[in-house]
């Protein structure tokens, strides 16, 4: 047998080196004044960033020579996102407010009774390619906190979705929480988040094989003829091991019309490969 390709080698890993400031700050609901847990913090178009913990709190590391005039965007899924600069994050720690986003009220969708039951993505196991997302950190502000990785699925039929699922063949963590993403592809780029609700899961102790997350109660409906990506954005780990640990699973390459799409941090440039993940939606499609 061929060996397996690796995808993603050190798409979930990066050292210290030659790095000598952190970047700090903690998130607040401008409204209500409760911290926005796992908000995502990211420089434009680099892959620098983290996200919040459960208080607000954020902190990561950025090279000396960053400059102050870069871009930071600070988000979370329901809240409008709030633009700065790198000068003003190298302030001491400052609380950073996020307004909530208006949300239009749409009418209301009731599910037709002619559904049938479908999949839109691969439920496969296995293929030459291995996807592994690592951490082999020792400071949280180097982490993989902020990394995302979707599948790109093109949507045939019109259908509600019901659930999200994902296979792992390998995973050293104690704990690890993911945010649920979905996007609409444009030109073969996520254009825009399709998500109003911040919908969060976790890994449990070296948790392996499919896991499904409900989306049923969030009336997700897709349209015929659209082009979505779906997948995970990392929030927050705890290793068994403090000095490595990975999660991993199985990928077909080469396949021709499928990808999947990597970025390290919340506002780096994506990274387009060849590959279809056992990654898929449940759905119920109209007939």
């Amino acid at each position: 047998m061929l060996p397996r390709l690796v995808l993603a080698v050190c798409l979930f890993s990066c050292t210290l080196t030659g790095w000598a400031q952190q970047l700090t700050g903690r998130v607040l609901a401008a409204s209500s004044g409760r911290p926005v847990a796992f908000a995502t913090v990211g420089i434009k178009g680099k892959a620098l960033g983290s996200t919040a913990d459960e208080r607000g709190h954020f902190a990561f590391a950025v090279p000396a020579t960053l400059s102050g005039t870069d871009s930071v965007v600070i988000s979370c899924i329901g809240f409008r996102a709030l633009r700065l600069t790198v000068g003003q994050l190298r302030a001491p720690e400052t609380v950073w407010r996020l307004q909530p986003q208006a949300q239009t009220l749409g009418d209301v969708q009731v599910r037709h009774p002619k559904l049938k039951p479908a999949i839109i993505g691969r439920k496969a196991v296995g293929g030459l390619a291995y996807w592994s997302a690592r951490d082999t950190s020792l400071n949280v502000a180097s982490d993989e906190r902020g990394r995302e990785m979707l599948t790109v699925l093109p949507v045939r039929r019109s259908c509600y979705v019901d659930s999200f699922r994902f296979h792992v063949e390998r995973n050293d963590f104690k704990l690890i929480r993911f945010r649920f993403t979905l996007y609409q592809i444009t030109s073969g780029r996520p254009t825009r988040e399709l998500l109003t609700d911040d919908i969060q899961f976790t890994l449990l102790s070296q948790q392996t094989g499919w896991v499904s997350l409900d989306l049923s109660a969030y009336n997700i409906r897709l349209r015929k003829g659209q082009t979505v990506a779906a997948g995970i954005q990392w929030l927050q780990s705890e290793k068994l091991d403090p000095k490595n640990a990975v999660l991993g699973g199985t990928a077909a390459f080469p396949s021709v019309g499928h990808r999947v799409l990597v970025r390290s941090k919340s506002e780096a440039q994506w990274r387009s490969y060849p590959f279809n993940m056992s990654m898929y939606l449940a759905v119920q499609e109209f007939k």
